[in-house]
This record gives C-alpha cells, structure tokens and sequence, in this order.
C-alpha cells in the first residue's frame, strides 16, 4: 500500500533531552516533505517533576509556547502548526490538564501513558513490565485518562506490549478496555511510527518483532471499528523522511482499519 502521509501531530523537541535538532528544522524538514500540518507535542513539562532525559522542566513552559506560535506564525502560510504537549494521566494533574488547555491555549494533548503515577511520583515504566496485573493497570489508566476528555487521541496504546511476552488473557482484555475507551469517546488509537524507526526488530517473549505497532492488537482493534490514526514520534528531522511510514500504511491495509488524517483542534 503506497501512500503518503501529510501530518503529523507527534513531534518532539530537543527540550526532551531524547530529541535531536531545532524546532525550525523540523518544520522545514515537514514542509520539505509536503506535510500539511505539523503539531509540536513534546513529553509534558509537569510541575513539580524532574525527568531529565525523558522531558523537560516545568521552567520551560513558556518559552516552549512563545517559540512554537512564533514558528506557527512565521510559516503561516506554508503549514499549519500547532502546540500541544504528549502527556500521562495522573488525578494529581488534573488542574495543569485544564490549565494547559484553558490558560494557556494549547490546541490539543495526546495521552501517552509511558509511567505509572502516584501523586507526581513515577513508580514504574509499563513499557518494559511483564506483569499482568501492571498492564490491565495500565488499560484502566487508559480508560480512565479518556474518560476526563483532556486527551485528543492515544499514542501507542499497544506500548505495554514492548516488554509483555505472550498475547494471553491479561494482554487481550487489556486490549479490549483500550478499544472500548476509544469508541465510547471517540478517541482514536494511534499507529506508532517510533516502536518501527527507533528501535527495530527486537525479541519479546518467543517473538522477534517490533515492540510495536503489535499486529494481534490492531486486529483486534479492526474488528472493534475504532478510529485510527498515524504517528510519526518524530525525534529528528529526518525521521519526516524515513520511509517506515510505508510499515504502517500494509498494516491498515491488512487489517481494514478506520483511519482518520485530522484530529480537532482549539483555536
């Protein structure tokens, strides 16, 4: 299935510590690429938490907002641009949630539940847990982020299946609680470019695959008729013009699923 795509709503900047090149330089890599919308979601900048490597300091906010509408502006007429933040779910948060959108005028969040939260304490990454209890945590937590109506859509939901080894009864009704959270609010789920680009073929359980896009899941997903939606993860400029987008592209033809190329954004 050739295609192309011509948005990317997931895009970090080196404010992460894991993300490489300026901001400028992805927006010119997108619009080089002849993408039509560009949305700067970089790992939430959370009070009161310090993750260096993983996300940037809450100092940072503002000058995160001011260089970002600057670009938007700037390159107005080429691509439209917009400033979002990719955030986990925690109760605690809940008024910086609405602050960002509110006060500070974000256009979207996306829900990417890299960690489990007590308060503003991480105690655990569901990225790499083989426990079964952790990842039907994990679809609840999930769920329940959709539930509050804060997130636009969810990035690699199929993200506890990196460290998961077997597709059983624990990792498929996990599966199911993330589907039925996505149809109940209408949230897409999110084909994850980065589990292709940025790590490869990897050994998980008796499998060789990539960590994820995980194919069972989006079978299941398929069958359900939840919405779709493509992820570049972009960490660098380059990755605009990596060529994986083409993986994601056969498994939305293998699996017939319901893609959608826009999500709704505050303006």
């Amino acid at each position: 299935m050739n295609k192309k795509l011509n948005y990317c709503y997931h895009t970090h900047t080196m404010r992460c510590g894991h993300a490489y090149g300026l901001d400028e330089d992805y927006v010119l890599s997108a619009i080089k690429q002849q993408y039509r919308v560009l949305g700067f979601s970089d790992h939430a900048f959370f009070p009161g938490l310090t993750q260096r490597g993983i996300r940037g300091d809450f100092e940072q906010l503002e000058e995160y907002k001011i260089a970002i509408r600057t670009l938007e502006k700037k390159y107005a007429n080429q691509i439209a641009i917009h400033l979002a933040f990719e955030a986990e779910y925690t109760p605690f948060y809940e008024h910086y949630y609405r602050e960002l959108l509110e006060k500070h005028a974000f256009d979207y969040l996306i829900l990417g539940h890299h960690f489990e939260f007590k308060g503003n304490k991480i105690l655990s990454y569901y990225g790499n847990t083989n426990d079964p209890k952790k990842i039907i945590q994990y679809g609840r937590e999930v769920a329940l982020a959709l539930a509050k109506g804060y997130f636009a859509y969810v990035a690699h939901p199929d993200l506890y299946m990196m460290g998961y080894p077997s597709w059983d009864e624990a990792s498929q009704l996990t599966a199911k609680t993330i589907i039925d959270a996505s149809l109940q609010f209408d949230r897409p789920l999110e084909l994850n470019l980065g589990g292709i680009r940025g790590r490869g073929i990897m050994t998980i359980g008796q499998e060789s695959r990539y960590p994820y896009p995980y194919k069972p899941f989006w079978a299941m997903v398929a069958k359900s008729g939840a919405k779709v939606i493509i992820g570049v993860d972009a960490h660098a400029p380059s990755d605009f013009a990596s060529g994986h987008e083409q993986l994601v592209f056969d498994i939305i033809e293998q699996y017939q699923l319901n893609v959608v190329d826009r999500i709704p954004v505050k303006k």
